[in-house]
């Protein structure tokens, strides 16, 4: 999978120190990863949620989370796309809460796609 700016992930690593490896780790995963759909993205990582149409991710035991909107691989041609994680925003446990109660529209406007 291709991740689009993930130059998010790398501030989000400087600001929150204590999620740096966690961050790297599953950085390493996903450029690995070609999934065509949300039960594979489910393999590698079982915990991540399908909320309103965004791919959250938890980060160090759930203590951050990553909102991401997901397109996944396809065969065109019969060969298998590489597909697109574009990072929406790095949260904290308690601002994905409060991002959670939101709207669609107030979701959308507080990612940074």
């Amino acid at each position: 999978m291709h991740i689009v700016t993930i130059k998010r992930l790398q501030q989000a690593s400087e600001e929150f120190q204590d999620a740096a490896v966690g961050i790297g780790s599953w950085i390493k995963i996903v450029k690995l990863a070609r999934w065509r759909n949300f039960v594979e993205l489910r393999t590698c990582f079982p915990d991540a949620d399908d909320a309103d149409g965004f791919v959250v991710f938890n980060i160090r035991h759930n203590r951050y989370r990553l909102v991401t909107a997901v397109h996944y691989a396809k065969v065109i041609d019969g060969k298998l796309t590489l597909g697109h994680v574009y990072i929406g925003s790095f949260l904290t446990h308690k601002d994905y809460d409060r991002w959670s109660t939101l709207s669609a529209k107030g979701k959308a406007e507080w990612l940074q796609f």
